[in-house]
């Protein structure tokens, strides 16, 4: 027998499915985002990445990066639209953190325009599944919440200075990607790489490392994003949505554990974050809520926490003084990335930017612990290392982040 309630679900799923075209289930595009913005209406855009997107070495991050110069374009492009901006930018971070701060930093914005990084920090010249799933997660949650996305696609120095190499393997996998979604893609690269080709002196584009631009740089930067977005508008397509990922579905459920949301071992506390930093984008407040926070002046003993999936790393801050950690999944000792045989310390301090003192190097911190494990359920034991740390010593977990099927 069919119920009530099941024939009122029925109808509704059938009204739906007439109105779709009329409806929030209509797919989003970069010529509705400019029809909606020369209307007037408000609209929100945010701007997810890394350093490049931030705006690292250039000489104000907030007028003269890639960012700022798009903002000030789009204000000057739609006059008398109230336009919102978001930077949601921490520098050296990829995809893989992106997918844990997606709802907070970005969708908790409503968005309806998110200029897309991360190409460069995914590793340009990797080809790992993960770090394409994670970037691909990133995308269809975009689009499934009516988010627009462009994605562009950065470069460092050398990318410029060999412009008859072929694209790195990462940017292609981007620009398949975006042809496979509707997305307008900004490469950078070609554009750039012709300007050095035709005599622009890459040094002066990128005068302080071969990582981050000159203003010069930021404006070339600007330039095809510009560009891009107004080809765009001409073309008037709409993204798509397809009902399977192109890469792999290797992160469809993720979860960020906030530590202090449940009862924390001996000997540690709930704190504050720090309020000061290395760097504006570095200033782990603006990332995340209160901290558990292990002592050397209490001896803290160890985290354990249960957490579901392939994939698991931990979010916070350290400074100069932060103490290093063993790490047992599954009750099995995980060495870090690249380590010697029998080394089993991860070092979690910023002594390589600033001298290891109080007060000193403070900064986000993620680490990235292991992306392979098997789909499931799994026990994570973190040990922080005292001997030898200064007796101000803290490590401080604003999550455990844990994803997969």
């Amino acid at each position: 027998m069919i119920t009530s309630l099941a024939r009122s679900l029925a109808l509704k799923l059938l009204l739906g499915w007439l109105l779709l075209p009329l409806t929030a289930f209509s797919m989003p595009s970069i010529h509705a985002f400019h029809e909606k913005a020369s209307r007037q209406e408000p609209v929100s855009v945010v701007f997810f990445g890394g350093s490049l997107t931030w705006g690292a070495n250039a000489s104000d991050p907030l007028l003269t990066s890639y960012r700022g110069r798009m903002m000030e374009w789009l204000r000057s492009r739609y006059p008398r639209t109230p336009i919102t901006f978001h930077d949601a930018a921490i520098g050296g971070t990829g995809s893989q953190l992106g997918i844990f701060r997606l709802e907070r930093d970005v969708l908790a914005h409503r968005p309806d325009l998110v200029f897309l990084d991360f190409t460069v920090n995914d590793d340009a010249d990797g080809t790992d599944l993960q770090s394409l799933a994670s970037y691909e997660a990133i995308v269809r949650e975009l689009l499934a919440h009516e988010s627009m996305v462009m994605p562009v696609l950065m470069m460092f120095r050398w990318h410029a200075e060999k412009p008859e190499a072929p694209l790195p393997p990462r940017h292609q996998a981007h620009l398949r990607l975006g042809a496979r979604y509707g997305l307008p893609c900004a490469n950078t690269i070609p554009y750039v790489a012709g300007k050095v080709a035709a005599g622009t002196d890459v040094k002066a584009l990128w005068p302080f490392d071969g990582a981050h631009p000159d203003d010069s740089g930021y404006e070339l930067f600007f330039e095809v994003v510009r560009d891009s977005y107004e080809q765009a508008i001409r073309d008037g397509g709409s993204a798509v949505l397809p009902k399977e990922p192109l890469f792999a579905a290797l992160y469809p459920k993720r979860t960020r554990q906030i530590l202090v949301a449940g009862e924390l071992p001996g000997g540690w506390s709930r704190e504050k974050t720090y309020r000061t930093s290395l760097w504006f984008d570095g200033m782990a407040s603006r990332w995340m809520g209160d901290v558990a926070c292990a002592a050397a002046a209490r001896r803290s003993g160890a985290l354990e926490v249960a957490f579901e999936g392939s994939l698991v790393g931990i979010f916070g801050e350290r400074n100069g003084l932060a103490p290093s950690i063993r790490v047992w999944i599954d009750g099995k000792p995980v060495a870090p990335p690249k380590a010697k045989e029998g080394e089993w310390l991860w070092p979690m301090n910023t002594a390589r930017f600033a001298p290891p003192k109080k007060g000193s190097g403070n900064l986000f911190g993620w680490t990235l612990l292991a992306n392979g494990l098997s789909d499931g359920r799994h026990t994570l034991r973190i040990e922080p290392v005292w001997e030898g740390a200064d007796k101000d010593a803290e490590l401080r977990i604003e999550s455990v982040c844990s994803a997969g099927r």
